[in-house]
Order: C-alpha cells, then sequence, then structure tokens
C-alpha cells in the first residue's frame, strides 16, 4: 500500500504544479475585432516578457446561444498574433464572441475574450467603381459585390438602410477636388470641362450613425475635345423644328380668321327684310285702335317724331312762292 501511495502522492503533485504553471503564462493582451465588410480580424497584443515558444489558441461563439465555444481550426497553435474570423461570423443579423489563450508546450494562459462584434459594425468598404464616358459625362456604378475566401458578399446585405456614397471628383491638371454625395450605386457626373482628365474615388457611408470607412483607389478618365460637328447638326434640326412650328402656327392663325369672318346676309333676304318692316309700318298706321299690339305702339312712337319733324320743317321761300305772283291773281 505504501508505494501506491507514494506514486498517487506524486501524480497528484504533478498534476497541481502543472496547472499552477500554466496558470502563470501571461496571457496575450487587447483582444479586439478589426474589421472591414466581408474581412473580420481578430488581434492581439503579446503578453508582457512573452516566451520564445508561444503560441496561441483562438475560438469563437455566437452572442445569445447555448452553443458552447467552437474552436478555429486554422487558428490553433498558431504565433501570429492575428486570426483572420471572416467564414466564422458573416451573418449580420448575429453578433459574435472570440477568446484567444497563449500555449506554450505544457503551459496555458486563461482565456481572453473580446466584447460582442456585429458585421454591421465592420469598417466600411466598396470593391471599387467603373468609369464610362459620354461627351462631357462620366457614368459611374459602384462595385458591391466582396469576395470573403470562396464566398461573395454584397455589401447592400450588410448595411441595408441609409446607405449613401460621398464621391470625389479630382481634376488631374491642378489636383482640385471636390465632393458630392450620392444615394444610387449608379450615377452620372455632369457638365465637366472639354479636353481635361478626371479621377474618381468614392467613399461609402451611413447616414444613421458613425462607422470607419475607406475610399476606394482612383480611377482616371480622359474627356477630349469638343466635337463640334454634332452641335452644328443639332442647331440645324432645332432651327428647323422652330421654323414649322412657327409655320404651323401662323397656318392656324389664318383659318381661324377666315372661319371668324362676318358673312353678309343675301340680297334677296336683306329685301325680304325691308318689305316686312314697311308692311309692319302700315298694318300699325292704319289700325291705330287703342288695342293695338304693343309692339307696333311702340313702332308707331318711333316713326312720329319724323312725320312731326318733317310737317314742322320750314319751307323754303322757293316752295311758298313769290308775293308778287299772289297779287297777279
Amino acid at each position: 500500500m505504501a508505494p501506491s501511495a507514494t506514486a498517487l502522492a506524486l501524480c497528484v503533485a504533478l498534476f497541481l504544479t502543472r496547472r499552477t504553471d500554466g496558470e502563470m503564462l501571461e496571457g496575450p493582451t487587447d483582444v479586439r475585432f478589426v474589421a472591414e465588410i466581408a474581412h473580420h480580424l481578430l488581434r492581439w497584443e503579446p503578453g508582457h516578457n512573452p516566451r520564445s515558444d508561444v503560441r496561441y489558441e483562438v475560438e469563437h461563439r455566437v452572442y445569445g446561444t447555448n452553443f458552447s465555444w467552437m474552436a478555429t481550426p486554422n487558428c490553433r497553435n498558431i504565433s501570429e498574433l492575428s486570426c483572420d474570423l471572416t467564414y466564422y461570423t458573416l451573418d449580420p443579423a448575429l453578433r459574435y464572441y472570440a477568446r484567444v489563450r497563449a500555449v506554450a508546450r505544457n503551459h496555458t494562459s486563461p482565456w481572453q475574450r473580446t466584447n460582442s462584434f456585429s458585421p454591421r459594425e465592420a469598417s466600411l468598404r466598396l470593391s471599387g467603381q467603373s468609369l464610362s464616358l459620354t461627351g462631357n459625362t462620366i457614368h459611374v456604378q459602384l462595385q458591391l459585390l466582396l469576395r470573403a475566401g470562396n464566398l461573395t458578399v454584397k455589401y447592400d446585405d450588410v448595411q441595408k438602410h441609409t446607405r449613401r456614397y460621398w464621391v470625389y471628383v479630382r481634376r488631374a491638371q491642378d489636383n482640385r477636388t471636390y465632393k458630392v454625395l450620392k444615394t444610387t450605386p449608379e450615377f452620372n457626373i455632369t457638365n465637366l470641362f472639354w479636353d481635361t482628365e478626371y479621377c474618381i474615388s468614392v467613399e461609402p457611408d451611413v447616414a444613421s450613425r458613425r462607422i470607419h470607412a475607406t475610399r476606394t483607389d482612383e480611377h482616371c478618365v480622359a474627356i477630349g475635345g469638343r466635337d463640334r460637328s454634332a452641335e452644328l447638326v443639332l442647331s440645324i434640326v432645332s432651327s428647323s423644328f422652330i421654323t414649322l412650328l412657327l409655320l404651323g402656327l401662323l397656318g392656324a392663325l389664318l383659318v381661324c380668321t377666315y372661319i371668324k369672318k362676318p358673312v353678309r346676309p343675301p340680297s334677296v333676304l336683306k329685301s325680304f327684310i325691308k318689305q316686312s318692316s314697311l308692311w309692319m309700318e302700315q298694318e300699325s298706321l292704319s289700325s291705330g285702335s287703342p288695342d293695338a299690339d304693343p309692339i307696333q305702339q311702340l313702332f308707331l312712337c318711333q316713326k312720329e317724331p319724323q312725320q312731326d319733324s318733317t310737317q314742322r320743317r320750314p319751307r323754303s321761300p322757293w316752295a311758298q312762292g313769290h308775293p308778287q305772283d299772289q297779287g297777279w291773281h
């Protein structure tokens, strides 16, 4: 029994010694995610006076679930101070934890854990942009697909709301730069100078919160000289159209004037109207009764002053005759 008890005590002592030595191994510090969209990198710093043979192990876990910590196959016994966790932390609807510990032979340090991380908190970036030229207008189309190993991630799947883009337009001749805010991934930059080279870069942004962003590399395009022949053709076509329009308006005006010109009644109708008026006048004069039609009376009232004026008109001396003629009878 004595040798067995001695052996058991020795094993327990060795186990406790190893555990104590493992806990004394200093672990990594400043464990954090340094992430861009579709590139989630876990970084850390070594402990104080690290051993030359120290290695690191990384595990990750989904926040708010009962799943246990999962080892990261490509980050076991590594000497680097970073680990790419993109493949394991892609879902923008979830949050994740990661932790790291130092390992040296049979010694291990305590785990050091990150704060929770969401892919929506990653720094913003785009793959780039493609440019095409029409006259003095540059058409820009942003490239929203990002590669994550063998997977493809769309920028607008991660940032689904309040997306916008700051477009930097630099004139190569004098390096003068101005920026324009756009809200769509495809747009035009118009009214640029002819015979000038411009360089375009784009910085993504989210209006709802401040997130660090990386601007894309510049792409340049040169605008040639102005094509006067096209302007001449356009001017001729415009002038012809305006001329035809004016002629059409003038023709319409002449037609309207002709249609609205007053038409005189025929001579037969005028003669009939005149005879009817005379007949009505004679009838009204012959009747003269108080029971006559009021309209006829009104007509007579209008005619009587003319007759009175005729009777009251003084006769000329020639019509009355000379006094000498009266004495001759």
